[in-house]
């Protein structure tokens, strides 16, 4: 392929063949990165040409241009969600383009031309609005991390059913929303792959969070517990570990949900189970299938981790080979599928509690920006994914070396092919929570930096993306759920791009370590924009607590000791204290706290307040601000000096209610979100 050819074929596959990146030098991507994307994409695409596309978006009140010109149908009939109809004639513009007529009605109308059936999308112009208690005040929530709530007996690993008590306890003091950590499946067989954001699926939920309490009685779990002498040890040992021991709670979660399952569910399942099951169909079939492949692989050696290195015969989900197995398999199956239904139903609990405690927004999701290539999603649906990519960041200020996240995501072509049903059911697993989601890098609706396989970070190019069609459906999804959209957009994003997700209402995310100003300045939080939710801080960046004391250091933490401060961080301390300072003092500035406990905790309760004044619409902080505590969940890269995922709360979720410093900082978000 001369230069020319294979530069066209990349723009009419989407790929850039230059680049900007964060530092405003151009880059021309290597033609041997261009061929092996190239060769990916062509390979998820089905190659088969279509009269016409399997789904068409358009925005409320705008006309559909279809896509054929002279000599095509002449006549439509629209058939609507709520049962009317409509049909006419399609006369072509001076274009020679044939254009619908505008349609009024939101939702997935059916459209007819020349025989030929076609879902027409029709969205709403943005997502969905915010919902408040009253309009003396702006929003406020929290952030957590669903595996490290503490309850008693808990084996080791937080679940739904502390979100739904801490949820509860939340809703009756005032706040709107709880944004939780992604729900996706992860690997079961491996639970110490606890990233959260590496899932197997994001369709289908993790096991280990669910409550069993939501199917089974407290006195049935106990007596369950009895009769196993050997867990008592290790429940108490698991749930007291200040760190999640992943792989032995994992195990032992699993060990009492099969139990449960073997002798009270698989014998006489629930009616309510089983229309569960009917509903999920080949999708939710598949997944438990290779959830138990996987694990049946698994004990005949190490290359049954990864279902691309299986045998040939188990490499696809539609073969006589897995069917034969799911038919002689169907109590481990039913195990799975079980875990399921158990999940979402605590799921569904979760989040009727949420609102029945009078939070107006209620739980929020959280949407990985990808997929494990060797998870049941991928496997499911191997032609909806780029399976021989990853997908990841250029070199920037934070990352010189770029990124490389190890996961895969979407084909573009192949989304158009199948009418956008992969991209549509993560949207509607994500909503299944009831407020919202949170979509991380969601720069990934317009463009996605990709590297093929065994490249190095910098190694790739940026890959276009349908973004009118994925901005449509996701707004349509967002108002017919009623959930709100957050954007992850922090870091380098095209120029442009915020204004156009505010065009949506997809609110990005202010955090207070990227508030600066063109000076380097920590930005007064009465400028912050009123187009994102304002936040202390995420996982993947420090506490207050900790930046203060300088523990976001993993190495500094590691050896856990106290040292003196760095000159660049204490002229950081500075800033930050005058910007809180004149942020929320309204006599002479406040002395600077010692770098000390105390001292942190005086920072954490002024950083607060003053993100808490921000005329954003919604604030949300995370429990470890609520609870100053110094340690971040996740260290990006960092998998030896920092226990990534595996922090849990100093406290149990029933001890919130009694907890000084919570009360303190709620008192102060509440004075602070007063429209004045």
């Amino acid at each position: 392929m001369t230069k020319r050819d294979l530069h066209q074929a990349a723009k009419q596959a989407g790929l850039a063949i230059s680049w900007q990146d964060a530092f405003g030098k151009t880059h021309r991507t290597d033609p041997d990165v261009l061929q092996a994307l190239l060769h990916t994409l062509q390979t998820r695409s089905s190659g088969e040409e279509k009269n016409y596309p399997s789904l068409l978006t358009v925005k409320v009140g705008e006309t559909t241009s279809l896509p054929f010109r002279k000599g095509g149908p002449q006549s439509f009939l629209l058939k609507h969600e709520d049962g009317t109809q409509t049909e006419g004639k399609i006369s072509p513009t001076q274009n020679d383009i044939f254009q619908l007529p505008r349609c009024y009605k939101p939702g997935y109308h059916t459209l007819e031309l020349g025989g030929t059936e076609i879902t027409l999308a029709v969205a709403p112009e943005t997502c969905a609005s915010l919902k408040f208690r009253n309009e003396q005040s702006r929003g406020w929530g929290l952030t957590v991390q669903i595996p490290a709530l503490r309850q008693s007996n808990d084996t080791g690993i937080g679940h739904l059913g502390s979100v739904a008590k801490l949820a509860k306890i939340a809703g009756l003091q005032g706040a709107d929303a709880l944004m939780m950590s992604p729900l996706h499946a992860l690997c079961p067989i491996h639970p110490e792959r606890c990233s959260p954001y590496s899932p197997s699926s994001r369709r289908f939920l993790n096991p280990l969070l669910a409550d069993l309490r939501t199917c089974f009685s407290k006195q049935l779990i106990h007596t369950v517990y009895r009769q196993h002498p050997d867990w008592a040890a290790q429940i108490t040992e698991r749930t007291a570990e200040k760190l999640i021991n992943w792989k032995a709670a994992g195990t032992l979660r699993l060990q009492v949900l099969r139990v449960l399952y073997e002798k009270h569910i698989r014998p006489c399942p629930p009616q309510d189970m089983l229309s569960f099951i009917q509903e999920g169909g080949s999708a939710l079939k598949n997944h438990a299938v290779f959830e138990a492949l996987q694990a049946f692989l698994k004990t005949r050696g190490p290359r049954g981790d990864n279902w691309r290195l299986w045998e040939a015969p188990f490499k696809k989900p539609d073969t006589p080979e897995v069917a034969r197995f799911a038919h002689t398999h169907q109590e481990e199956v039913g195990f799975w599928l079980f875990l399921q239904w158990l999940a979402v139903k605590s799921l569904k609990y979760a989040a009727r509690t949420a609102r029945e405690a009078g939070m107006p927004i209620g739980l929020i999701a959280d949407i990985a920006v990808g997929l494990d290539p060797s998870g049941a999603e991928c496997w499911s649906q191997q032609d909806n994914f780029l399976i021989g990519a990853s997908i990841g960041a250029p070199p920037d200020q934070l990352a010189p070396a770029g990124q490389n996240w190890g996961l895969t995501t979407f084909s573009p072509q192949a989304l158009q092919q199948n009418g956008y049903e992969a991209f549509i059911a993560m949207l509607r697993a994500g909503f299944a929570a009831g407020g919202g989601i949170r979509f991380d890098h969601v720069m990934g609706l317009e463009r996605i930096w990709l590297i093929p396989d065994g490249g190095n970070s910098n190694e790739g190019t940026y890959l276009t993306m349908p973004q009118a069609d994925l901005k449509n459906l996701l707004a349509l999804e967002s108002v017919r759920a009623g959930g709100m959209v957050i954007g992850e957009d922090l870091g380098t994003v095209p120029k442009g791009f915020r204004s156009r997700m505010a065009e949506k209402k997809i609110w990005g995310m202010n955090v207070m370590w990227f508030m600066k100003t063109p000076s380097n300045q920590f930005m007064a939080p009465a400028a912050w924009p009123t187009t994102g939710v304002a936040m202390t801080t995420t996982h993947d960046l420090p506490t207050v607590a900790g930046w203060w004391l300088e523990m976001d250091n993993p190495a500094q933490h590691a050896r856990n000791k106290e040292q003196a401060p760095t000159a660049a961080r204490q002229n950081e301390r500075n800033t930050l204290w005058s910007m809180l300072t004149a942020a929320t003092s309204k006599e002479d500035p406040l002395p600077m706290p010692p770098v000390s406990p105390a001292g942190a905790t005086t920072v954490v309760d002024t950083s607060i307040q003053a993100v808490a004044s921000t005329p954003c619409p919604l604030v949300l902080v995370p429990m470890e601000d609520f609870l100053g505590m110094t340690e971040q969940p996740n260290v990006p890269g960092d998998q030896k000096e920092h226990p990534n995922w595996r922090n849990r709360y100093p406290i149990m979720v029933k001890e919130i209610v009694q907890n000084k410093d919570i009360a303190r900082r709620v008192a102060i978000i509440e004075k602070a979100r007063i429209v004045k």
